[in-house]
């Protein structure tokens, strides 16, 4: 088998599906308090979540607030995430896919120790997310969010917007972010050899994964990055599809839940579809952007439809026109949150007046898209049946084009072989 890792995962998420579909969720209940150390915070007008290890716990706003790191201890009466259901939307469900192991409302929590590495993690986090607010004002939740995921804050226009030209990703977290801060690694790091900087890259990878949220994209692309790592240490040749396989059976061996994911299931199809369909799209089009932004479309179309009702249609014009000032953004984000923090204020002020000023000049291209009579089109619910007659028809056309490519090559082996032979 060429892809044993996809043959792999494809019967993870089979046999995923079956152990967990129809079938209650499984939840932790047992003790009567748990101790353990705050790894997020999210608050809330009327209450606070606090995720503690794997375990959410909802406590009341008049209740003395705690800090990320901080290690609790929490009592309290543990909710049925069977009966966590919203209108069509099964939120315990996604909680388990999200590795959330139980819900407790709170009736105490305790202090009883700090935890080093996550106190750490959020000093990062808080530094940038005030020094934006600080420099960047209203723009300061755009700008979090691509950096640290913090995606709750951003207004709900602000959402649409991205959402309906088809450049949301470049607020998800993903490969594209990480890909962002190992180049910037790297150009910093050219005096070192380059193992070092891989190195070097490895540890800041490591921690910009918690930093992001650890969700199952930021997952996907940091593990993406070990590992072309480790391949060049070890001069390994690496197959694409086949990393993307084996790293999505290590996530569902981990947490078979994870399948119902959308980030989980956004990620790997549009890292699939990238890898399989640009070169043959931007052979055609020598447009490697759009290229990009087709490719990565093939694949999550029709769960985009289904889940949003809605396609944009102009989303490669749109990426086009956004996602080449991404990485600068984020570089001189950064750079003028480092000066700001070395109290070199009036220089990081300057450098985040020209992002601003780039920021919105993205905003004001996106509008005028957005604007567009056709640009986005609206779908009444379409049924589950069409995401399978889709990636039915495409699967078929890839095993087509796979034969037909495996034809060429035997006749252009052929054909060699026989001109040696007759010279």
């Amino acid at each position: 088998m060429r892809r044993p890792a996809v043959i792999l995962c494809m019967i993870l998420i089979a046999v995923s599906y079956i152990s967990t579909s129809g079938k209650n969720i499984v939840y932790d209940t047992t003790p009567d308090y748990i101790t353990g150390i705050i790894k997020d915070k999210t608050e809330k007008e009327k209450y606070i979540e606090y995720l503690v290890d794997d375990i959410i716990v909802r406590c009341n706003s008049d209740i003395n607030s705690f800090n990320t790191g901080d290690v609790v201890k929490v009592s309290g009466e543990y909710e049925n995430m069977n009966d966590m259901v919203y209108d069509d939307f099964k939120y315990g469900r996604y909680l388990k896919s999200c590795g959330i192991d139980g819900y407790i409302k709170c009736s105490t929590i305790d202090k009883v120790g700090e935890d080093t590495f996550y106190v750490f993690i959020e000093k990062i986090r808080k530094t940038i997310r005030e020094e934006n607010r600080f420099l960047y004002k209203e723009k300061s939740d755009f700008l979090n969010s691509m950096l640290i995921g913090e995606k709750e804050f951003m207004n709900e226009e602000d959402e649409r917007l991205f959402s309906r030209t088809g450049v949301s990703h470049i607020i998800a977290i993903s490969g594209m972010h990480i890909s962002i801060l190992c180049v910037l690694i790297e150009f910093t790091g050219k005096i070192l050899d380059r193992r070092y900087t891989l190195i070097i890259s490895d540890i800041m990878i490591f921690i910009y994964f918690f930093v992001a949220g650890g969700t199952p994209s930021v997952g996907r692309a940091a593990a993406a990055a070990f590992l072309s790592h480790i391949c060049f240490f070890y001069d390994i040749r690496r197959d694409g599809i086949n990393t993307l396989g084996f790293i999505a059976s290590i996530m569902i061996i981990m947490n078979e839940y994870v399948i119902y994911n959308t980030g989980f299931q956004l990620s790997f199809l549009a890292a699939f579809s990238i890898i399989y369909f640009y070169p043959i799209i931007n052979g055609i089009l020598k447009i490697p952007i759009l290229s990009v932004t087709l490719s990565a479309n093939i694949m999550t179309l029709p769960i985009i439809v289904y889940l949003f009702d809605g396609i944009s249609v102009l989303s490669a014009i749109a990426n086009i026109l956004a996602v080449p000032f991404v990485a600068s953004i984020v570089y001189m984000d950064i750079v003028s949150i480092i000066f700001s923090a070395i109290s070199i204020i009036e220089l990081g002020q300057i450098i985040a007046f020209i992002n601003s000023s780039l920021i919105d000049f993205i905003y004001f291209l996106l509008d005028c898209v957005d604007k567009i009579w056709f640009s986005y089109i609206e779908f009444d619910k379409l049924g589950f049946s069409f995401i399978r007659i889709y990636y039915i028809i495409v699967c078929l056309g890839i095993k087509f084009y796979g034969f037909k490519v495996i034809g060429e090559q035997k006749n252009g082996l052929q054909g060699y072989c026989c001109k040696s032979k007759s010279e």
